[in-house]
């Protein structure tokens, strides 16, 4: 597959496929209609086309139209390669497709019996983004892929046997972040819910003597002989299946079981009463303190209040503070406050950072071991999910269940290029560290995907994967039911936050995949270009501001040493031209990418500022203050706001007192910052943000536009620096 077909490209160079594909959805939404509807008489009487009312009121429509169009026209593009601000990018041509195929139908992924096709799309689609993930999806149960009817014993039995994934797309990664953390609190807190259940409940009778085995994997205890704390740190998967357990044994549908269960569980008596009675003290969320503000409106969401979120500092890097996290559940032990979930991101808003996912699994698997305490771990990959096609090799896309043969032996492509971008291994360019978090994330309970970000598809596509699909049974408020003919296609509404959800987002997604697979030769072509791109523009900057030059750029991220930032130069920068060398010549050199792969962002964007040397004393600015206004200037001059006619467009944040005295002070100190600093918790530090999204920035027909960026940021900071506005 080649990549850049993909893209209908920032002047609409592809526009005559775009074109063609467009007419045939179109063409073929008009011969669904006419099929489907042939028997029905018309609503349109034969002369209507021809009658003034319609005309008028086809002029308005067309002037209407035309009006919004031309009002639109105005806004920010994100296909430009000027625009290297937010995370968002051109939407690949499936994606576009797959979206306007589907609108025509207006489905609603609510059930099957309003979505038809797209529920079954969403399934697949869903399933597919777990593989990516790398969780198992080769235990999910037969009735889940064929119309084989069984009892619901069976299902019951298979329910408490296998653990296997469940997922579905929400409009945003706030809403799944959300999802996750709900569930992991109800989840949590089903094993106390069952011990009281289980003392009062004479249709449960049957399971009062069930035993359980606690974390350590050691301890086997009679349930309703557990404390409360201990029944707090059961692993995840072991309380989600007990109501299963308690079903075979008690003989009741597990819909009845969760409606008994449910008298005693926080869904019924709210947070204040449930952990009130049964005397256990306030969980908490261990979220760092660079992630999404969409965790306070989780946990504020779920009744605990905002206030149980405990902020963990972050490091020099952008990444968590292990250490912090440590102290924090080691304060939970000795303390007997449970943590509902431990929060990780991989790809953090502002400095692009991946968090410490695969030390999280460690010390969970520690403490589980030494002190049978226990917590979910959610990953937040909304932005650096699809970066985890890059470690992932080809394999086979699932159909829908209703039509096994819509895709035959889509497995991807292999490659056949002779073109080094193309061709070399999207592992080259990811650091090890790196590497070992993507790895980590199938440990993890559950994950959340945006691909309206690194998946270039069109808003709104989030995706919320458990590993455990058993995880969704307790959030439902309404009998779980399947629809869908013969197939065994859950409601998605009855699971989720959401109940109505566009039906486009899916076929969007699924048509993509089945065009460019999430793997190496895939989306990896993709991404690997991205962050390969955003190494380069981080080394550039270091490489072009850092000499012999007044202006100094402030990084967030591994810089190398001198001896090997010179190395870089002299792989990177062509000494004849000063530019950056073909990005065909860089890809070839396996040496440098993996030299390369360590330093700069975790992943594909840049988080900078710029300091000066002052013309007065020829030393580098060591106030704060004047840092700051610098800063503003730039961000001012670079904004969005300044329309279509700006040469370049970069986003900004400001960081604060929230990341914690060692990062503030590691950032004062590296940057040589010691006059005129406000006490820590007025601090608010102005920061550039690049986000490198569009993957051939490197390969224009006029070489790397990284060079065009160098050199506008240059000229224009010269310019406000010698303004004397600072």
């Amino acid at each position: 597959m080649d990549s850049l077909s993909l893209f209908l490209g920032p002047s609409g160079e592809n526009k005559k496929l775009f074109e063609q594909l467009s007419k045939i959805v179109f063409n073929s939404t008009i011969d669904s209609r006419i099929q489907y509807n042939k028997s029905e008489p018309s609503i349109f009487e034969n002369d209507y086309f021809e009658s003034d009312n319609y005309k008028k009121s086809k002029g308005l429509i067309i002037e209407n139209t035309k009006s919004i169009c031309n009002y639109i026209k105005e806004s920010t593009q994100f296909s430009s390669l000027k625009y290297q601000a937010h995370m968002i990018e051109d939407s690949l041509i499936p994606g576009f497709i797959g979206t306007i195929a589907n609108l025509y139908y207006n489905s609603n992924n609510c059930t099957p019996q309003v979505s038809c096709k797209s529920s079954f799309i969403e399934y697949a689609f869903s399933n597919d983004l777990c593989r990516m993930v790398g969780f198992d999806t080769n235990k999910t149960p037969d009735y889940y892929n064929s119309s084989k009817t069984i009892t619901l014993i069976e299902k019951t039995k298979r329910e408490i046997e296998t653990v296997y994934p469940f997922a579905h797309i929400t409009n945003g990664g706030s809403v799944s972040n959300i999802e996750a953390c709900w569930s992991g609190y109800w989840v949590k807190f089903i094993p106390v819910a069952i011990k009281n259940a289980l003392l009062n409940e004479d249709d449960l009778n049957d399971s009062k003597q069930l035993k359980i085995t606690f974390p350590d994997g050691k301890t086997i205890k009679p349930l309703i002989e557990c404390s409360n704390w201990e029944l707090s740190n059961l692993n995840g998967d072991l309380s989600v299946k007990l109501p299963y357990q308690i079903s075979l044994e008690c003989n009741l549908p597990i819909e009845n079981v969760f409606e008994i269960i449910k008298n005693y569980h926080p869904t019924s008596l709210g947070a204040y009463q449930f952990f009130t009675e049964n005397e256990i003290n306030q969980p908490i969320f261990l979220i760092p303190s660079s992630a999404h503000y969409c965790f306070k409106k989780a946990v504020s969401l779920t009744g605990l209040g905002s206030k149980n979120i405990k902020s963990i500092f972050i490091e020099s890097n952008g990444r968590m503070n292990i250490n912090d996290l440590k102290r924090y559940i080691k304060h939970s032990i000795e303390n007997q406050i449970p943590i509902v979930t431990i929060v990780s991101v991989l790809g953090t808003t502002q400095e692009y950072a991946v968090d410490n996912i695969d030390e999280i699994v460690s010390i969970r698997n520690q403490v589980r071991r030494d002190f049978n305490f226990n917590f979910d771990i959610h990953v937040d990959a909304a932005f650096g999910g699809y970066s985890l096609s890059c470690i992932r090799d080809n394999y086979q896309l699932e159909n829908p269940l209703d039509n096994q043969s819509l895709f035959q032996n889509n497995i991807g492509c292999e490659d056949n290029e002779s073109n080094d971008c193309e061709t070399f291994d999207p592992e080259l360019i990811i650091s090890s560290y790196v590497k070992k978090q993507l790895n980590a994330c199938k440990y993890a309970d559950t994950i959340t995907l945006d691909g309206h970000k690194s998946g270039y598809l069109p808003f709104s596509n989030s995706t919320i994967c458990f590993r455990n699909s058993k995880y969704k049974d307790i959030l439902t408020f309404s009998r779980v039911y399947v629809a869908g003919g013969n197939k065994n296609i859950p409601n998605c509404g009855v699971f989720g936050i959401e109940g109505s959800r566009p039906g486009h987002s899916s076929v969007a997604g699924y048509l993509t995949n089945s065009i460019i697979r999430p793997s190496k030769t895939g989306y990896g072509k993709l991404l690997k270009r991205c962050i390969l791109n955003a190494k380069l523009f981080y080394i550039s900057l270091l490489i072009k501001f850092n000499g012999n030059n007044d202006i100094k750029v402030v990084t967030i991220g591994n810089n190398p040493p001198n001896d090997v930032l010179n190395y870089l130069k002299s792989e990177i920068i062509d000494s004849e031209t000063g530019k950056i060398k073909p990005l065909n010549q860089i890809a070839s050199n396996k040496t440098l990418l993996q030299i390369l792969s360590n330093y700069g962002p975790d992943l594909n964007g840049v988080c900078f500022g710029f300091n000066f040397v002052s013309p007065s004393t020829g030393e580098l600015n060591n106030d704060y203050q004047k840092y700051v206004e610098l800063n503003k200037i730039i961000i001012d001059r670079f904004d969005y706001v300044n329309g279509p006619s700006t040469d370049l467009v970069i986003g900004h944040t400001f960081l604060n007192d929230s990341y914690g005295d060692e990062f503030i002070s590691n950032f004062l100190f590296s940057n040589e910052l010691k006059l005129n600093i406000p006490r820590y918790n007025k601090i608010s530090i102005p920061l550039l943000r690049s986000s490198t999204m569009s993957p051939f920035m490197g390969e224009t027909s006029e070489g790397s536009y990284i060079d065009i960026m160098l050199n506008i940021l240059l000229k224009e900071i010269t310019k406000i620096i010698n303004s004397k506005e600072i």
